[in-house]
């Protein structure tokens, strides 16, 4: 990491945060002081609970959502925090499940809707009214007698809302071995899981649809396939060629690149997919690998690639890539946090801020950094 990384430019509250959201003011503009009716924050974050486990931005840019476990005794209850980024302020809470994990949630274009995994289930919540419309456990798994069925992992959902695209692991049993993943089709009108793909892999990780959503890519343990999603139910179209297993995807605006990042094997090294081709080439490489990537990220304009390096340490940065020539830009780099460890992250619409939200002692909370 570059020694002259620059700190974390605050906004100096999530207010200011939604200043340059709204305005479109880049890292430059004024930071707006705490706001009236906050909530109890840390250093100008805002407390979401005990541990952070997913986190989405509205499409136009005012709210955040998290999804969060707290303690209660033995248990650890799932609740998704709504935070109205022009106050800093907790103005929802709504309960998913009395106990478990969950994954990071996805919004829908029109923000009319938000999907996300919570333990074997896919939830769906409406924004607006702040109310769970369906909880849908995966449908069974084709699986030997003893054999655990795969979990539910990334989520995607189709730019006209329709559509949710869930993957699943494929089932397992201890010292038996496991079989192959797939891919999920959610209908978000029904509430119901119409359509499935398997896929060569186990493990399936993350998902990305091409800009237009008529196409998709699928990461796995034993590569990355490109989904033609125009059909009822997706099918493969080819592998990506010069990638193995891969993790998180994210896909430029333009749709005509993905990027990945390596694992097993290729871990410590993220990867651009051309999806004219889908041939994939090495984009940069830590030497210490595996590293500890994660949360990949476009801007909204195309022209940078984020990356979160050491998530889970105090040194947490945010690396920038520029898109056009795949060079690491050390002067764009953001270090301290002054959180323990960043669990969750997302790219604000407009690409002028980024919401973190990670652990600081007992708790959880929301920062917002200007890029």
């Amino acid at each position: 990491m570059n020694s002259r990384a620059p700190k974390a430019r605050w906004t100096g509250s999530l207010a200011a945060a939604a200043a340059l959201l709204l305005t479109g003011a880049g890292a430059g503009a004024a930071a707006a002081g705490p706001a009236a009716g906050a909530a109890p924050s840390s250093a100008g974050a805002t407390a979401v609970g005990w541990r952070a486990l997913g986190l989405a931005v509205s499409p136009e840019g005012t709210k955040a959502y998290v999804v969060a476990a707290d303690r209660s005794g033995p248990r650890t209850p799932v609740v998704l925090r709504t935070v109205d980024l022009r106050t800093g302020a907790v103005v929802a809470e709504l309960p998913l499940a009395e106990d478990g994990t969950a994954g990071k949630p996805v919004v829908s274009q029109d923000g009319r809707r938000l999907h996300v995994v919570v333990a074997d289930r896919l939830v769906t919540v409406d924004t607006a009214a702040g109310t769970v419309l369906s909880s849908t456990p995966a449908p069974d798994q084709t699986r030997p007698a003893g054999w655990a069925p795969g979990a539910l992992t990334g989520l995607a959902v189709s730019p006209d809302g329709s559509k949710v695209y869930a993957g699943q692991n494929g089932p397992a049993a201890d010292g038996q071995g496991v079989l192959p993943g797939r891919i999920l089709v959610f209908a978000a009108d029904r509430g119901a899981f119409t359509g499935a793909l398997p896929l060569r892999g186990h493990g399936v990780n993350g998902l990305a649809l091409q800009a237009g959503g008529a196409a998709a890519y699928a990461a796995t343990d034993l590569g990355v396939e490109h989904l033609d999603t125009t059909t009822p139910a997706p099918t493969v179209l080819r592998p990506v060629e010069r990638l193995g297993a891969a993790t998180e995807l994210a896909a430029s605006p333009d749709g005509l690149r993905v990027y990945a990042l390596g694992a097993q094997a290729s871990a410590g090294t993220g990867y651009a997919v051309n999806t004219v081709t889908d041939v994939a080439r090495p984009v940069f490489t830590f030497a210490n690998a595996p590293a500890d990537l994660h949360y990949v990220a476009v801007s909204p304009d195309g022209g940078r690639l984020y990356l979160l390096k050491d998530s889970w340490t105090p040194q947490a940065s945010v690396l920038a890539y520029d898109t056009a020539t795949d060079a690491n830009l050390p002067g764009e780099t953001l270090t301290g946090f002054g959180l323990d460890g960043v669990s969750a992250a997302a790219v604000a619409p407009g690409g002028h801020a980024l919401l973190l939200a990670g652990i600081r002692g007992d708790g959880s909370y929301l920062r917002t950094v200007a890029l």
